[in-house]
């Protein structure tokens, strides 16, 4: 019969506080399919469950479940083995939470006629016996309730992803997966500290932040990787600006808040969630979205120092090329304490990010941000896979570069090679656009080359001369006796694509010319045969130049104008691997 399919009294055993929710794995059919329209996170669905003798709403939650519901692969009338399951009880009302399930068949019809499953009987089966609750231990609270139960027992757990903002009583049973350094702010209304937590189980991950004197009294007593009983947080919907985890909500520690260390050997809650995405796949990510990604290291770059022109603070960087068995490669940008702290004696590391930032600049590129979590040879099966491949003749394949390549034949790490045809065909409009370009110089402009700047170190503005020994700068309102050279010299560069104007200023055009600018200043003062012979010297050499173009309007005519940002030598390694790439491209 088709009643034998399912558990009998199986969803009422859910209820019972005997019933071993690691073990009991009943036979359901789910009826109807209904999505959530408000109220319990992400993509939740509301499932139709029958045993054959009583019928009842549940809920899915947790990403897995999610999808093949999504996907149409759950459809009505379906059996199912539930594989793991949770429930709750909110405002004295019990609900289960479908977690996992396995497909079984797909009956044309509803099996038996189940009647619905009401509160008075679910109640009924909850007093039949006393639930066991599991010893814990090192309670902290932020209300002093050391050595206190939390907010329900462990034997009554929430998963993270049915939280929401319209409950109170709860408790989730959580790893950390990573916890942050401490964080200080400044401003109006005052100054103070915070930190953060990404926590998981199995049915999601969420936020956890705590301020100020929940950093004095629970920074130290949580450990990253371990597992915690947390309950009483605030709940509030999440700013996307600051997390990359996939959650609508976001906890909040507060006075009330407990954090319980689980003592169980075994806890059941799974380490840190990856979704890999291979290299190949990440032309069609959006920018600025987040990506959990895993390749073979196969080039790692020095230590970089730059200033941040907001804040004029001194930053460091590294970057990694990724690669894949997907046949692409991509360039990965580490930050601070971990760019400096990467372990460049490793040869060929298999580096796993989670939460890895994509950009657009200079093709495709990712950066480890402080949302994101950086693993080095993880002891995880696609790591080991992974570096089987690479090991065993992964490493004599080509892969494509998502990103721009590195050295001075190809580019540079974050700039993409363009000819001057498809600048020109690029469409560029309020926004600059920035690429390399292996181009020779066919001419340059004497005229005009340089002028007689401020000697300040700060103002390069070009001074009026007063007198023999008097230049007045109108910017610094004030008269020096002398003043510097500053260069502006204009190139035509050729490709074999055509030709373009471009401005060099002072670094750039002392590079390229060899020559210091008060150096060839004098040369135009005392030697105009010297003078000519240095400007000349470049006309017909090869040169790979960095050039921002932007789009300039005047007297309602539009025009490209292009300014050298850098000038470097070819390297014709680099230059001839970037060839051979776009070859392989072309040809599939």
């Amino acid at each position: 019969m088709a009643q034998d399919l399912l558990t009998t009294n199986g969803i009422l055993r859910f209820f019972n506080p005997a019933t071993d929710a690691t073990t009991y794995k009943p036979t359901v059919q789910i009826n109807a399919i209904k999505k959530c329209a408000t109220g319990i996170g992400p993509g939740k669905n509301k499932l139709l469950v029958s045993d054959g003798t009583h019928f009842t709403t549940m809920l899915s939650v947790g990403e897995d479940i999610d999808k093949i519901i999504a996907d149409d692969t759950v459809r009505k009338n379906a059996v199912v083995k539930v594989e793991r399951y949770s429930v709750s009880n909110t405002n004295n009302k019990h609900f289960c939470l479908i977690l996992e399930i396995t497909i079984l068949s797909y009956p044309e019809q509803r099996i038996g006629n189940p009647v619905k499953l009401t509160e008075e009987l679910i109640q009924a089966e909850v007093n039949k016996t006393p639930a066991a609750v599991n010893s814990v231990s090192t309670t902290f609270s932020t209300g002093g309730l050391a050595g206190a139960t939390p907010g329900g027992t462990p034997g009554n757990i929430y998963p993270i992803q049915s939280l929401n903002p319209y409950q109170n009583k709860w408790t989730i049973k959580a790893r950390v997966t990573k916890k942050s350094d401490i964080r200080t702010w400044s401003n109006a209304r005052g100054e103070g500290k915070l930190f953060s937590l990404e926590l998981i189980d199995d049915s999601g991950e969420i936020r956890c932040t705590g301020f100020t004197d929940a950093v004095d009294k629970f920074y130290n007593l949580i450990e990253e990787g371990q597992v915690y009983y947390i309950s009483r947080c605030s709940l509030k919907t999440a700013n996307k600006q600051y997390t990359a985890i996939k959650n609508d909500y976001e906890m909040t520690i507060n006075n009330d808040t407990t954090i319980v260390k689980c003592q169980e050997v075994d806890t059941g809650v799974p380490q840190i969630k990856l979704d890999f995405t291979k290299i190949a796949d990440l032309e069609s990510c959006e920018n600025n979205s987040f990506v959990d990604i895993i390749g073979v290291a196969t080039d790692i770059g020095d230590i970089q120092s730059l200033t941040a022109r907001a804040s004029g603070k001194q930053l460091t960087k590294r970057e990694v090329k990724l690669q894949d068995r997907s046949g692409a490669a991509v360039n990965l940008t580490l930050w601070g304490k971990e760019a400096e702290e990467f372990d460049t004696a490793l040869t060929n590391p298999v580096v796993a990010v989670k939460a890895a930032k994509v950009s657009d600049f200079g093709g495709r590129s990712l950066s480890v941000s402080f949302n994101s979590t950086l693993q080095v040879n993880p002891d995880i099966a696609p790591s080991h896979e992974l570096k089987g491949w690479y090991e065993s003749g992964g490493k004599n394949e080509s892969a494509r570069q998502m990103s721009s390549s590195q050295g001075g034949g190809g580019g540079s790490m974050d700039t993409p090679h363009r000819t001057f045809t498809e600048i020109k065909e690029a469409n560029i409009r309020d926004k600059p656009e920035y690429f390399c370009n292996h181009a020779a110089i066919v001419f340059d402009k004497k005229d005009n080359c340089m002028y007689q700047a401020c000697p300040s170190s700060d103002c390069n503005k070009k001074v009026m001369q007063e007198s023999a020994s008097e230049y007045r700068c109108e910017k610094c309102d004030k008269v020096y006796p002398s003043f510097k050279y500053r260069l502006m010299v204009t190139v035509k560069l050729s490709d074999f694509t055509g030709n373009e104007w471009v401005t060099c200023f002072q670094d750039t055009a002392e590079k390229l010319l060899g020559i210091a600018a008060d150096d060839l200043g004098k040369l135009k003062e005392s030697n105009e045969a010297e003078f000519d012979q240095a400007m000349n010297k470049v006309n017909f050499s090869s040169h790979n130049f960095k050039i921002r173009a932007r789009l300039e309007t005047y007297m309602d005519e539009s025009r490209l104008k292009c300014t050298a940002v850098s000038v470097e030598p070819i390297d014709c390694l680099s230059y001839s691997k970037r060839l051979v790439d776009e070859i392989k491209a072309l040809e599939g």
